[in-house]
């Protein structure tokens, strides 16, 4: 009986041996297929970062190359040239233009603008414009190309000259009050669209913008402007829409009103009979703005209508059924 009960403990000792052995012999395996799981996924991540590192970073898009357009390097005297910028940032650039006056840039329809105007008693001939912004270098030969001006001999009553021409208290007084007006700078563009001639009525030109006059006490002036004789009390309108700078009587040019329409372009309006606007009034193009006298240095009924371009008189009937033509580079294109 006991020889069977330690055959059957054997037995179950047999057993247990056996079954530990089967259990020992499984886990290497599941060990085995782990560790490579692991290997594989290390091997794959390696990869994966190799291809990343191998994949080129993305050039830099290069610098648009700066472009400058130029309306025209031969201007007439009396008239003007308009320079435009891409791709170079011109804030706050000045210079000094051709003809000793300091210029600067404005921001307008995504480029920088630049107006040279040119005045009538320019000396023809050539010169040179130059002027930098930043990197951006410019020098070019400009031609100020001539123009032939009148010459007249004004008579003039003592009376009148003694009043305006020989009065210094006059003079003093028109230079006090309009002198900056020149240099009134808006920097967008107010006028709207072409501009248009001041008078409905029928004129005559009795003195040319240019002309070179002597009155009777020999003194002589360049005429800044288009003197349009015509009926006393003909309506005078608005070339163009702007803000009134000047709406006063002076004794050198009797009723006065001077226009701002905007990008350093400015009109001119004397000897008027009466005023109809205010200063810091906005006019739209048309409107009534006085009627037409023979107030201050005058000896006759007529309108003295002038433009004046950065601070220059221009010619101001060359801008009537036009305007400032800020779109030229596009026929460069």
């Amino acid at each position: 009986m006991l020889q069977k009960l330690l055959i059957r403990k054997l037995a179950i000792i047999l057993a247990a041996a056996a079954a530990a052995a089967t259990l020992s012999s499984c886990s290497p395996v599941k060990t085995e297929n782990v560790m490579n799981k692991d290997a594989e996924l290390s091997i794959s991540s390696s990869e994966s970062s190799s291809a990343e590192e191998l994949v080129p970073e993305p050039e830099p898009e290069p610098e648009p190359e700066p472009i400058i357009y130029v309306s025209t390097l031969s201007p007439e005297q009396g008239s003007y040239m308009i320079i435009r910028l891409e791709n170079v940032d011109a804030e706050g650039v000045s210079y000094t233009d051709f003809l000793g006056y300091e210029r600067s840039f404005f921001p307008y329809d995504g480029a920088y603008y630049s107006i040279i105007p040119v005045k009538a008693a320019a000396e023809p001939g050539e010169y040179i414009l130059s002027f930098s912004a930043g990197d951006f270098e410019y020098s070019e030969s400009v031609t100020v190309a001539e123009r032939e001006f009148e010459k007249q001999y004004l008579t003039v009553s003592e009376s009148t000259l003694e009043e305006t021409l020989e009065s210094e208290a006059a003079n003093a007084e028109f230079y006090q009050k309009t002198g900056n007006l020149k240099s009134v700078f808006t920097p967008t563009a107010l006028w709207n669209g072409a501009f248009r001639n001041p008078l409905d009525a029928e004129y005559k030109v009795t003195t040319s913008f240019g002309t070179f006059r002597t009155f009777s006490n020999g003194a002589t002036e360049r005429h800044n402007a288009t003197d349009m004789a015509t009926k006393g009390g003909t309506p005078v309108y608005a070339t163009n829409s702007g803000n009134v700078l000047f709406a006063e009587y002076l004794q050198l040019t009797g009723n006065t009103v001077v226009i701002d329409h905007g990008l350093g372009v400015l009109s001119w309006h004397y000897h008027m009979r009466s005023i109809s606007v205010s200063s810091g009034q906005f006019v739209e193009k048309g409107e009534l703005i006085g009627e037409v006298g023979t107030t201050g240095l005058s000896t006759g009924n007529h309108l003295h209508f002038g433009v004046t371009v950065g601070g220059i008189f221009t010619d101001p009937m060359a801008l009537i059924g036009t305007e400032p033509d800020l779109d030229f580079w596009k026929a460069e294109k």
